[in-house]
């Protein structure tokens, strides 16, 4: 199955937030002439709530009394100071950008209480994540699945489509308890070890890794949907490797080509241009209706078997479909959408507004990179092709993944 969200943990996955939580708990501890703690000390507190964290940092003689008095007046200080020294992983804004450009809902899941996990999320990743969980009265706190669960069920997805990324085995438990893939992270609260021994299925040791993650868990589920389908598919690692089997695959042919940043990337058309009959009328030459191989991209991929493209003249997806013998889709690994409708989404949300901003078009995605539906006469959204399988009048339909991000 392709992985169509992902949860995160919040305190030591998103956001490194030692800083304003040890100030807020020596807030409480100075008020009652308790020893104060180190980030170190508290880092090794936290995960099970903000009762729990200050029953942790109190001595063990502490009352109810003395820990409701302390717990007050930590949430007084950490509410007025919720974002001095908290700030997001290096690395990970990125993480989030590409996870959207993925076409991944991503949500959010912490044993921090509801308002200030809220708070956090709105003020780092405004509008990235589609629900926001914390503590909530009547709500068992993690490990226990039940808020995993109502995720998913928001969502939409089923176990084997969701990835719980967490730093500490309280995450990893409840990923496990829940039934999803769970994903340790390395630059938070807790160590390698640990994070094993609670049932990580994967470590990942900086937030770039999870992109390379995700993006090989796609490629597994799409290689094989599009296979079932009828294509024949072809990973290559890099953009060089991949110029290099299409110059093999088009030598001595007529060639056509769609209008593509990734494949005018790629340099194809240059290396090809002595070695076979090529037409490109970005390059000045002219629009070739039919012949043995046509080239072009996509503006997505489907994890689930289907191309998705956009075009304005429909010159690019009328030659996909029809008056080659072959036909070459060569994309790169940001195209690649959890399913169709997120395929889809990413045509119309991403892929559009960036290639109007391309070609100076007076479009309202031009500007804000937005999709507005718009009426305007300069709209390049004028269709939109799902090839669900080879055309029957075409001998080969090859779908290229290049293990680098490419084009639009």
């Amino acid at each position: 199955m392709s992985i169509k969200a992902v949860i995160f943990d919040l305190d030591g996955t998103l956001l490194d937030t030692l800083g304003d939580l040890t100030s807020a708990v020596n807030t409480a501890l100075r008020h009652h002439g308790f020893p104060l703690l180190t980030e170190e000390d508290v880092c090794s507190r936290v995960g099970n709530g903000v009762r729990k964290l200050i029953e942790r940092s109190l001595p063990g003689n502490a009352g109810k009394a003395m820990v409701d008095a302390c717990l007050a007046e930590f949430q007084s200080a950490y509410d007025e100071h919720l974002v001095e020294r908290t700030h997001p992983y290096q690395g990970m804004p990125v993480v989030i950008e590409a996870f959207r450009r993925r076409g991944v809902r991503m949500a959010v899941l912490s044993n921090k209480y509801h308002a200030a996990a809220c708070r956090l999320v709105n003020h780092y990743f405004p509008g990235d994540m589609a629900l926001t969980f914390g503590e909530r009265p009547g709500v068992p706190r993690k490990p226990d699945p039940t808020s995993t669960q109502e995720v998913m069920s928001v969502l939409g997805v089923q176990p084997d489509e969701i990835l719980y990324i967490g730093d500490s085995d309280v995450d990893m438990q409840t990923a496990k308890k829940a039934g999803v893939t769970a994903i340790g992270a390395l630059w938070g609260f807790r160590d390698r070890a640990s994070l094993l021994e609670a049932g990580a299925d994967h470590i990942v040791e900086r937030p770039e890794d999870l992109i390379q993650l995700l993006d090989r868990l796609q490629l597994d589920a799409a290689m094989h949907a599009f296979e079932r389908n009828g294509f024949t598919w072809t990973f290559c690692a890099t953009a060089a490797q991949a110029a290099d089997y299409i110059v093999s695959q088009c030598k001595g042919k007529k060639i056509g080509f769609g209008g593509s940043m990734t494949l005018d990337g790629l340099g194809v058309y240059e290396q090809l241009k002595d070695q076979a009959d090529v037409h490109w009328h970005w390059k000045g030459g002219d629009q070739l209706p039919k012949g043995d191989v046509f080239l072009t991209s996509a503006n997505a991929l489907s994890a689930t078997g289907e191309t998705v493209n956009i075009d304005g003249a429909c010159n690019r997806i009328a030659a996909s479909v029809h008056g080659f013998d072959a036909c070459y889709v060569v994309c790169g690994i940001n195209k690649l959408a959890p399913d169709l409708t997120s395929a889809m989404r990413r045509a119309r949300e991403i892929a559009a507004p960036l290639n109007a901003k391309r070609l100076n078009k007076r479009t309202p995605c031009a500007v804000d990179g937005k999709c507005h539906d718009c009426r305007s006469p300069e709209r390049i959204c004028r269709a939109m092709t799902v090839v669900m399988a080879p055309p029957t009048g075409m001998s080969h339909y090859e779908i290229v993944v290049v293990g680098e991000e490419l084009g639009y």
